[in-house]
């Protein structure tokens, strides 16, 4: 689980990097990776060039850009980590409903406030990435994790998997049509067919353009624009809806 933890306060950064590595090393969590960032426009651009994290723990009363602010923009960009905002009041419950915000952590943060909020977002981190779908390739049967796939596409009879770590895995010959084989996969909504023999994960999509789609950890692929403007209005449908 990858956590951004963004703060204009360097003491307020501090003590909650300490708390979070007393939490890893009290439950012995190796999974989990943090950084922290005292301004709104840098967790931004590490975003853009190294992928999204999981969980973003954002402090909202920020200059320049307040967490309310940037949580809106990181749903815009069609990131649907989880946001937890770090407050001295909760008078700003309702405005971050737009950033789609999972809970509070009052100020000062207390112990046991972080490790209930932690194990909630990792429950939920992991659930996201314990499905999966099972592809017949030559070497054998693979199984790939929903999250990991950026999008799929029909070449000649196999269906190619582009996943997020940079790899492909290619199917054997397909003796069903395309969007059948697919079922599995369209079932859960960050799928969607955006072209006769295309499948893409929408909670990947960082940015589209005319004839470009960008892929959360700088992959961008070339569509038509035609694919791209129905692909457009279906992301904006996903995260807006």
């Amino acid at each position: 689980m990858k956590i951004a933890i963004c703060d204009d306060e360097a003491l307020c950064r501090t003590q909650l990097i300490t708390l979070l590595k007393e939490y890893i090393n009290a439950h012995e969590v190796q999974e989990i990776s943090y950084a922290a960032f005292s301004r709104a426009e840098d967790l931004l651009a590490t975003r853009e060039a190294q992928g999204s994290f999981d969980v973003y723990i954002l402090d909202i009363m920020m200059p320049d850009t307040n967490g309310i602010d940037l949580g809106v923009k990181l749903r815009k960009k069609g990131d649907d980590g989880i946001i937890i905002y770090l407050t001295s009041s909760k008078e700003f419950a309702i405005d971050s409903y737009s950033a789609k915000a999972s809970g509070y952590l009052l100020k000062p943060v207390l112990p046991q406030h972080l490790t209930s909020a932690l194990e909630e977002a990792y429950a939920t981190v992991v659930n996201k990435t314990q499905d999966g779908t099972f592809v017949k390739t030559k070497a054998g049967l693979v199984r790939i994790p929903f999250d990991s796939i950026l999008y799929v596409e029909l070449c000649k009879r196999t269906a190619i998997y582009h996943l997020t770590n940079n790899k492909t895995e290619e199917s054997t010959s397909l003796r069903i049509p395309f969007a059948e084989s697919m079922q599995e996969l369209l079932k859960d909504k960050r799928f969607i067919l955006c072209a006769q023999g295309i499948l893409v994960n929408l909670s990947h999509i960082v940015r589209i353009e005319d004839t470009q789609v960008f892929f959360s950890g700088n992959h961008n692929v070339y569509f038509s624009s035609k694919i791209c403007k129905t692909l457009r209005s279906q992301w904006t449908d996903f995260y807006f809806s």
